[in-house]
């Protein structure tokens, strides 16, 4: 309901020191959590990218192509050619079977010993099996190489560079030269 302008002003205000929207918002809500919670023993999970599973219900099991999910496919069908990312940085990503798990033991135990505090669960991989966009890419590319998907587009050759130029031109010709033609 606000002026759009509006918006643009404010906004830098109200994240503060927060880098995002998104990261803001989830703290606001941790935030509102906390202070509401009353007497209720709550338990607050904090996935990382959440990702296609790993054993639950089958392993590669999705039910979506939200996120990183529909990136991977997109690419797998040879429409996505270009992103934006940093090779050198922690694609953390969790399957969501084991996000499930942890918040099925979490409220388990938050049930059973009703702790004092307010628990926090970060649910994530790269602080100690780091794995980064960089070999995401390979992996991901080398998979789809080997293992085509049904009905793709082209073959599949996408590739991640954190130069804004580059991208830009990978775009241009993979892109929209080929949907104009």
């Amino acid at each position: 309901w606000l002026d759009e302008s509006i918006i643009q002003d404010i906004t830098p205000k109200l994240l503060g020191e927060w880098p995002n929207t998104y990261t803001y918002t989830k703290a606001l809500s941790e935030y509102l959590i906390q202070q509401e919670k009353g007497n209720l023993n709550i338990a607050i999970i904090r996935p990382s990218i959440v990702g296609a599973s790993w054993h639950e219900p089958f392993p590669g099991w999705i039910d979506s192509f939200n996120g990183t999910s529909g990136i991977f496919v997109a690419a797998g069908k040879g429409i996505l050619r270009t992103a934006i990312a940093n090779n050198e940085a922690v694609a953390d990503m969790i399957p969501v079977d084991v996000a499930i798990n942890l918040t099925l033991a979490a409220g388990w135990y938050t049930a059973v010993h009703r702790p004092k505090n307010l628990l926090v669960y970060n649910c994530t991989t790269g602080g100690i099996n780091p794995f980064f966009w960089g070999e995401m890419e390979q992996c991901v590319m080398s998979t789809f190489k080997r293992n085509p998907l049904e009905q793709a587009f082209r073959t599949p050759n996408a590739h991640l560079t954190s130069n804004y130029l580059i991208n830009q031109y990978w775009i241009t010709v993979s892109h929209k030269v080929p949907a104009i033609l």
